[in-house]
């Protein structure tokens, strides 16, 4: 197995910033990171977010995944196996529950419609990358959110976003599979982000739109959803917070 195949897909954040900037990337970041009420991060990190920002990043993020992968599954122009639609829908029932939750306490996703690469439902590489960059993303912002709850003594929410973080770290794998390549070949999450608001710059092309990006696309509605899943459902796993 060579190096360049099991990274291949895999989000970078020195590849993420340098599309960032062929956006436009400074003006870009800095728009969204006012509009989210942030302060530039600095050396130690000492950037402290606050819960409502953090639950409304992840309503943000949690509400591009449903949009994805109902893409996905609704308007796909390449051919899915019948064992990849299933593991699609079990995505995008896991993003809407995890959706749920974050709107139920208080989460509020800043827009429901965002814009994706031309040719993200053309191309099958292209999707495969995109998914998996996304993904990797979303575990580094849950990881993020983990360590700030706790910092924060909410120990039954740290406990909850690791949940999530689990969740979409199998969404990544998954992916991975879909495209051929070894679904298991990281042994630890990529700590990415010390602060969920370190994703903004992930969020902000999905949000603004830039050079390859078409849209806007609408988020799918909860009707939508349950058409598209067609009656796939996951085993419903109560959160962290609900338990204890």
């Amino acid at each position: 197995m060579t190096a360049e195949h099991t990274k291949q897909g895999v989000f970078s954040r020195r590849s993420l910033m340098k599309g960032i900037a062929g956006l436009g990337g400074g003006l870009v970041v800095a728009s969204f990171a006012n509009l989210f009420g942030i302060q530039p991060a600095s050396a130690d990190h000492d950037r402290k977010d606050d819960p409502q920002l953090i639950l409304n990043l992840a309503a943000t993020a949690e509400t591009l995944a449903t949009t994805f992968y109902y893409a996905a599954l609704t308007s796909a122009q390449f051919k899915l196996d019948e064992e990849d639609i299933l593991y699609l829908k079990f995505a995008l029932d896991a993003e809407k529950y995890h959706l749920d939750f974050l709107v139920s306490n208080g989460g509020r996703a800043l827009t429901n419609q965002f814009y994706v690469p031309a040719n993200l439902l053309r191309d099958p590489a292209l999707f495969v990358k995109v998914g998996a960059d996304a993904e990797t993303a979303f575990v580094g912002a849950y990881l993020a959110a983990t360590r700030r709850f706790a910092e924060l003594g909410a120990d039954r929410l740290a406990g909850t976003t690791a949940q999530h973080a689990c969740s979409e770290a199998q969404h990544l794998a998954l992916i991975r599979e879909i495209g051929g390549f070894v679904p298991n070949n990281l042994p630890l999450p990529l700590p990415i982000y010390y602060n969920v608001s370190d994703a903004v710059p992930t969020l902000a092309p999905f949000l603004q739109g830039g050079q390859g990006f078409i849209g806007p696309v609408m988020a799918p509605t909860a009707d939508q959803i349950m058409r598209a899943l067609g009656g796939v459902k996951s085993d419903r796993t109560e959160p962290y917070t609900r338990v204890f």
